[in-house]
């Protein structure tokens, strides 16, 4: 009675939760579509097994098999959850299919043993321990490589990629209890010949969940981080960004143009963000390093319409789109510079690195903006050092 009344609270908590979630999935980039499946999942089956442990009910076997199997899928949803969160994307794409191959091959391969070979029962807990601690070991990388060791060029982006790495090592090590439970209970139904399929000390899972959806709903900074960090960035008296030089508060442009006189109300109301945003995903996600990627391409990644960015770089740029690239490129390569790019690879290599067609493009451009060839500037920086 009192395991099924903490089956039922949490369950409360998560669907409470998750309608929070949802109320702030354009506004918050801690949540994307992945982190509604996941509590919405938990939820659902805390929600299920309260009703189960107070009223009894046959569930088939085969049902079983297909629960426990195709339920694995939801750690490759916290896989691309922390992948989603790293890219700043919301919304899932055909590609993250892909990630759902190993559950679905696992589902068909209990269903066929449990049909033609139950002998080999251990074989499926094995496969059943190490799913989730693959997707585990791809989700430490993707974090460790792209966002907990990751320094940020902007004092905003600092700022807001603090509370996402704060947010992601507090999940994660969520994730890492969760699975560690699973991995025990797996242990225990192998050598006390319990066959729970996982479920031993469920209550523990139940205690986890709880804390998160509590965490979730009572912690400002979990959900509402845009808004305070909006508002303490106001009562800051300095902003640090990289390209300062190259925006405008205001336009000295008159605007004639009826289309630009509609997106001025739009874009105009939120013109501290597009400049934030702008440096920070071509500093940040590098999406300048693909030589091809259009003003199109970079919309996409802000999630913005065309329109809003070309009105930007027309109205609140002092340089055109394509000079901000070239920009944007020759930083990446001074970054990549004094991290020892040069002392194994070519000149041409970085060209290419960060986005040049040609390497005498990037060479004018380099010094232009350098004011000495890539080089020079290593060697210089060598004996700073």
């Amino acid at each position: 009675m009192f395991l099924s009344v903490v089956y039922f609270m949490t369950a409360l908590l998560g669907f409470l939760t998750l309608m929070v979630l949802v109320s702030q999935y354009k506004s918050n980039r801690k949540v994307n579509f992945y982190l509604l499946i996941l509590i919405f999942f938990a939820s659902f089956r805390f929600f299920f097994i309260g009703i189960y442990s107070l009223v009894f009910f046959t569930v088939s076997d085969d049902v079983t098999v297909i629960f426990r199997s195709f339920g694995s899928g939801i750690f490759a949803c916290i896989y691309l959850y922390f992948k989603c969160l790293v890219a700043n994307r919301k919304n899932p794409v055909a590609g993250d299919l892909y990630y759902f191959s190993i559950p679905v091959l696992f589902g068909i391969y209990n269903l066929w043993m449990r049909h033609y070979t139950a002998s080999w029962y251990l074989l499926s807990y094995f496969l059943f321990a190490l799913i989730p601690l693959f997707y585990l070991g791809l989700s430490f990388f993707e974090l460790k490589n792209k966002l907990w060791f990751q320094k940020s060029k902007t004092w905003r982006v600092q700022k807001q990629n603090m509370l996402v790495r704060n947010w992601s090592i507090f999940f994660f090590v969520f994730c890492f209890l969760i699975v560690l439970r699973l991995l025990v209970s797996l242990v225990l139904d192998i050598f006390v010949a319990g066959y729970s399929d996982g479920t031993s000390y469920f209550w523990l899972a139940g205690l986890l969940c709880f804390v998160l959806f509590f965490k979730l709903l009572f912690t400002p900074m979990m959900l509402y981080s845009n808004v305070l960090l909006d508002y303490e960035i106001k009562s800051e008296e300095y902003f640090e960004l990289v390209f300062e030089d190259f925006w405008l508060d205001e336009s000295d442009v008159l605007i004639t143009n009826s289309q630009d006189l509609k997106l001025s109300e739009r874009v105009e109301s939120n013109l501290e963000s597009y400049i934030y945003e702008i440096e920070r995903m071509a500093l940040e996600h590098f999406c300048f390093r693909n030589p091809k990627v259009s003003m199109r391409d970079f919309a996409i990644r802000l999630e913005i319409p065309k329109s809003h960015l070309l009105y930007f770089f027309k109205y609140h740029s002092k340089v055109s789109f394509i000079e901000f690239k070239r920009t944007v490129r020759i930083y990446d390569a001074i970054s990549l510079i004094e991290e020892g790019f040069l002392e194994k690879r070519t000149v041409e290599k970085l060209s290419k690195k960060t986005g040049f067609y040609s390497c005498d493009l990037f060479l004018s451009s380099f010094k232009e903006i350098v004011g000495v060839e890539p080089l020079e500037y290593n060697q210089k920086r060598k004996e700073l050092c």
